[in-house]
């Protein structure tokens, strides 16, 4: 398997993967996936600007993605998204006085696989490495807990050795913001 940083040219199948795994509120019996969030075309093209994108590629292809950014690049998706100072996590980010990393979304193309588990972990790994590369302390995730929980996220920051840190409302959904400390 090979981790790579993302090109423009992954947008599609970054996207479309996102976009499979976008649970809404009557999907509640889903154990994995990106609760009631999803992000245009154009929005992951200003993300794959990110030294943290990567995706994840075997002999058959696209296997998944973890996009993730250090917090100069969040401050600057705030100031060219202006509505993300309306989100409770990039307020909670931005307000932050320390650098991090933060992972957004991370997703695998084979679910409750092996394989899947294991583009997961690499995924993961490489973030962290990349995070202690640029000599950067924390690494952090938001990870849904209410109306729906997050099963499959929460079981892998666990065993990544994530710590509950707070949990945040955001328009009706509780977020556990979790955090790995490098």
């Amino acid at each position: 398997m090979n981790i790579r940083k993302a090109k423009v040219s992954d947008i599609g199948n970054i996207k479309s993967l996102a976009d499979a795994l976008v649970v809404r509120p009557n999907d509640l019996g889903k154990t994995t996936g990106f609760y009631d969030y999803s992000l245009t075309e154009n929005q992951y093209l200003r993300r794959v600007e990110s030294p943290f994108f990567f995706v994840a590629e075997s002999q058959e292809g696209f296997e998944g993605f973890c996009m993730a950014y250090d917090s100069e690049f969040v401050r600057k998706l705030i100031e060219q998204e202006p509505q993300l100072r309306e989100d409770a996590i990039f307020d909670y980010l931005n307000h932050l006085n320390e650098d991090y990393v933060y992972i957004d979304q991370l997703a695998v193309r084979e679910l409750r696989t092996i394989r899947g588990g294991l583009t997961a972990c690499n995924l993961i790994n490489r973030i962290i490495d990349e995070t202690r590369t640029a000599n950067i302390h924390s690494l952090l995730c938001a990870i849904a807990h209410k109306p729906w929980e997050n099963i499959s996220a929460l079981k892998l920051a666990e065993k990544s050795g994530f710590k509950l840190q707070q949990e945040i409302d955001s328009k009706g959904i509780l977020l556990g913001i979790y955090q790995l400390t490098l």
